[in-house]
């Protein structure tokens, strides 16, 4: 991390979910003085709350679609830089509410963008997109920031909505071209899920392994064959980052759209045998008929764009990535065990 976020005024939208607390945790590390507004944690436990985070930042629960409360707290913290994390990510089960999906992403991105018109301080804002909103290749090639999006699943349709939300007023009333007269940067940062310490998702790998480990269970697999990019959720909160600080310095001489991925791929089944190596202590992993099922791929996203405009890179290879992972997870359940005896 460089010295820029030193005393800088960030505003973080959604900083209760997993990626949300990181991203908190690094920047107060890095002496910024952070501002959350969202809604409360969904999970129990959960990081932001485990890190004690709402008392360490000045946080505002509320919903984005609140006008009013959004601005008014917006006033109050005179940002200069503002990411957007989004609230599709934030609860588990809102792929089955669609109409709360939706309105939550769209009309909360709307109307923090639309209260962006109005700010004087704000030089730099980041949403952060899904790597699932591009059209799937048949080949199987690297999706570049170029290619065609297209709907899929309900989240990361919310997802896509939210973003173009954003790329239409960037385009709109934030234009590269009139920098000089409104002086906000905006891109948007396509992502998936990461795995890292605090994560408590209910249908997240190693949540599940981990609590199959600690009760002494087999962790039975699902999909083994499923092959995924594997990255650390501190990458991408180094990613996000230097997203922000680069449209903060460079303004409008910087893309609208960046990927952040990792180039290593694994299946699922490859992981969770991994995890249990890792983890000891007799873990069991069982592939059950799950291996027999047809092979799921998800989508490979090229980052050359952001390694060489942000000089961005995943700097922890998939077997760091997990026993930093477990580490966390040790310490929390032996913190745990301690506590009750």
């Amino acid at each position: 991390m460089t010295n820029f976020w030193n005393g800088k005024r960030v505003f973080v939208t959604c900083p209760t979910g997993f990626l949300g607390a990181w991203v908190v945790q690094t920047l107060l590390d890095s002496q910024a003085q952070v501002f959350g507004f969202g809604e409360t944690a969904t999970t129990s436990p959960n990081l932001f709350d485990l890190k004690n985070l709402g008392q360490k930042i000045s946080m505002t629960y509320g919903d984005l679609r609140d006008e009013s409360a959004l601005r008014e707290a917006l006033q109050f913290t005179e940002a200069d830089v503002v990411l957007h994390l989004g609230e599709s990510g934030l609860i588990s089960d809102l792929g089955k509410r669609p109409l709360e999906t939706f309105a939550k992403a769209a009309l909360g991105t709307a109307t923090l963008m639309e209260l962006m018109r109005e700010t004087a301080s704000v030089r730099s804002l980041v949403v952060v997109s899904s790597d699932k909103v591009y059209a799937r290749k048949t080949s199987g090639e690297e999706l570049v920031e170029t290619d065609a999006v297209a709907p899929s699943a309900i989240l990361p349709t919310a997802k896509l909505c939210a973003e173009m939300i954003a790329l239409s007023y960037r385009q709109s009333f934030f234009a590269p071209e009139k920098y000089n007269k409104h002086k906000i940067a905006i891109a948007t940062a396509r992502m998936g899920s990461a795995i890292g310490g605090g994560d408590f998702t209910e249908h997240a790998l190693i949540p599940q392994a981990v609590q199959a480990f600690v009760a002494g269970n087999s962790f039975e697999l699902k999909n083994p064959q499923s092959v995924r990019p594997w990255i650390h959720v501190l990458d991408q909160v180094a990613g996000l980052l230097s997203l922000a600080e680069a449209l903060f310095e460079r303004g409008p001489k910087l893309a609208p759209t960046y990927n952040f991925a990792a180039k290593e791929t694994n299946t699922v089944g490859e992981v969770a045998q991994a995890l249990a190596r890792y983890w000891g202590e007799n873990a069991r992993v069982n592939l059950g008929e799950g291996s027999k099922s047809s092979l799921s791929v998800h989508a490979n996203l090229d980052s050359k764009l952001a390694q060489s405009d942000l000089n961005w890179k995943v700097q922890r290879n998939l077997t760091d990535a997990l026993k930093e992972t477990l580490q966390w997870y040790k310490e929390f359940y032996s913190s745990r065990t301690s506590a009750t005896l």
